[in-house]
């Protein structure tokens, strides 16, 4: 790895740390997330791209593409349980993480959510909970992306 796509990478951590983190937070306090961090974290985001990894800039849009189309899928499935914030951080996703640890990103956050939801409803014992999904989504982006720089 040469210093600018370790550069990139660090870049592309402290975006993703900051951007997740502040998405966090107002989904766990109000269950739902204004349009300005994920405007100011994909226009970050792209822009890193194109100055990290200019020539694969397209890979990290398509990715972006089938998270949130993957997001949005789910969202009519399930009758508008996910909201459309939850759509949007898919995007923002996709803008981290390449194609190969997409799996990675749904498959962690999917189980990381589970599990929380069953312990809050074992705890509660009440019908329609509502919980916030970005923090398990930002494990699942955290764990895909480290996944990726470090193995593949």
């Amino acid at each position: 790895m040469t210093a600018l796509e370790l550069t990139g990478q660090i870049v592309f951590l402290i975006l993703l740390l900051i951007f997740s983190l502040i998405m966090s937070r107002y989904d766990i306090k109000t269950l739902a997330v204004p349009d300005w961090p994920y405007w100011a974290g994909c226009i970050c985001l792209i822009g890193a791209g194109l100055i990290f990894h200019r020539f694969e800039i397209y890979l990290f849009l398509i990715s972006a593409l089938i998270l949130a189309a993957i997001y949005y899928l789910a969202r009519k499935i399930s009758k508008d349980h996910l909201g459309m914030g939850d759509v949007y951080f898919g995007f923002f996703q996709g803008l981290c993480i390449g194609l190969r640890v997409i799996w990675v990103c749904l498959a962690v956050e999917t189980f990381t959510g589970l599990i929380a939801f069953l312990i809050l409803y074992l705890v509660k014992k009440e019908k329609g909970i509502k919980m916030p999904f970005i923090p398990f989504m930002s494990a699942g982006l955290l764990t895909a992306f480290i996944l990726e720089w470090l193995v593949l």
